[in-house]
């Protein structure tokens, strides 16, 4: 992968620009990006894999519903993730698209996982996602 993620400033909230070759790149990244700013990313095992199914009539509801299937994983289930991989297809009868996902992580340890700041939602407010010859942004603000 030659993706990753960035945080921007804001004053608040947090904002993440994630990027990839591919849009299933970008949404890994995003997802990455998200857990990161909850936990120390870099502590979590994957030892647990859980299928995660998200959808949405575009891309920026598609990317609304994986990001926040993926928090409520960790904030209701308690499980932090760290591998991710996403197959995304459009449907052609409607034009909504599917998210297939399959994510990897561990019980919530605060000792060795450094619980960072708690995310209260994902939001649609600076939502982008551009998609360029060679390079696809997703950028998404968090709400603390």
């Amino acid at each position: 992968m030659t993706g990753g993620y960035r945080f921007l400033d804001h004053m608040t909230d947090a904002v993440i620009e994630a990027y990839g070759t591919t849009l299933e790149e970008a949404f890994v990244h995003s997802a990455r990006g998200l857990v990161d700013t909850m936990v120390d990313l870099s502590k979590v095992l994957p030892t647990v894999e859980v299928k995660i199914n998200a959808q949405g009539h575009d891309l920026e509801s598609l990317l609304f519903d994986w990001l926040d299937k993926v928090m409520l994983l960790m904030v209701a289930d308690g499980i932090a993730t760290s591998e991710f991989s996403v197959k995304i297809q459009k449907l052609h009868d409607n034009n909504s698209y599917l998210l297939n996902g399959i994510v990897k992580g561990e019980k919530i340890n605060l000792a060795r996982h450094h619980y960072k700041v708690e995310v209260k939602a994902i939001t649609y407010h600076e939502m982008l996602i551009k998609q360029e010859k060679g390079r696809v942004t997703a950028r998404f603000l968090v709400d603390l």
